[in-house]
């Protein structure tokens, strides 16, 4: 799901990939899958709308993170949630109070979802709001060149038709 403002080159990006974790199995995986589709759909609003770059904007906390972490890039964007201080909690299931203690987590959204046969999976969206832009701004740790993130190895494996508007 992508929002647009229209008064500025900002789109809230929210990624909820198709898979879903039943209780603890494969969680942190999909956490991941869907912390790399937001990258890349971010990345494909930004071409479609005739920009660059694209810079998060919120939640403040990832922008804290990526400065903590030295982000530049998609690689160290990942690296930067994926393990060490602040990085994804990716057990929140077993303490959901829990959720928004460390810095990536405030880009989960979290939801569960009753099954036919009583139980549940969880969906955990990964949503951030991005600014569009021309200008490389090097003294940000949270601006991506759109194409080379698009050219990431990161996101060879993925679907490439869930990057566009409308599909996902």
């Amino acid at each position: 799901m992508r929002k647009k403002s229209q008064n500025k080159p900002i789109a809230y990006i929210k990624v909820d990939q198709d898979s879903t974790s039943l209780g603890l199995i494969n969680v942190g995986n999909i956490t991941r899958t869907n912390y790399l589709y937001a990258f890349a759909t971010a990345a494909q609003t930004t071409i479609d709308n005739g920009y660059k770059y694209f810079t998060i904007i919120e939640p403040k906390e990832l922008i804290e993170q990526y400065h903590d972490r030295n982000v530049h890039n998609l690689k160290e964007a990942y690296d930067a949630c994926d393990s060490g201080k602040n990085s994804f909690k990716v057990m929140t299931s077993l303490a959901p109070a829990d959720i928004h203690n460390n810095h990536c987590d405030h880009i989960i959204y979290e939801r569960r979802q009753a099954t036919l046969t009583g139980g549940q999976v969880t969906h955990r969206a990964i949503g951030f709001t991005i600014e569009m832009h021309n200008d490389p701004r090097p003294d940000s740790y949270a601006t991506f060149e759109a194409q080379k993130v698009l050219e990431s190895d990161l996101l060879k494996d993925l679907n490439k038709e869930y990057f566009k508007e409308n599909v996902r």
